[in-house]
C-alpha cells in the first residue's frame, strides 16, 4: 500500500469510527428524549392523582401548575372577548 492509499485508508477508518460516534450520541440524545418523556407523564399522572394531596414538599409545584392553569383559562377568554370584538 502505498502513502496516499494509506492516507486515504486512514480518512475512512476515521469517517467511519466519528459515524459510530455520532450514532451513539444520536442514541443517548433518544434515551435522554424519552427519559425526559417518561417524567413528564409521571408528572403529569402524580399531579392528577394527589394534587388535593400532595406532599408538602411537593405542594410548591402543585400550586405553581394551578396558578398557570389559572392564567391560561385567563388568557383563553381574554382571547375570546377580542374574537367576540371582532363578529
Amino acid at each position: 500500500m502505498d502513502d496516499f492509499q494509506k492516507v486515504v485508508q486512514s480518512v475512512v477508518d476515521k469517517a467511519k469510527e466519528l459515524t459510530g460516534t455520532a450514532k451513539i450520541y444520536a442514541d443517548i440524545k433518544s434515551e435522554e428524549l424519552k427519559m425526559q418523556q417518561q417524567y413528564y407523564r409521571l408528572g403529569k399522572k402524580y399531579y392528577k392523582i394527589f394534587k388535593d394531596t400532595a406532599e408538602q414538599d411537593l405542594k410548591e409545584f402543585v400550586d405553581s401548575i394551578e396558578i398557570s392553569e389559572e392564567k391560561i383559562w385567563e388568557y383563553k377568554d381574554k382571547l375570546n372577548e377580542m374574537k367576540d370584538k371582532k363578529e
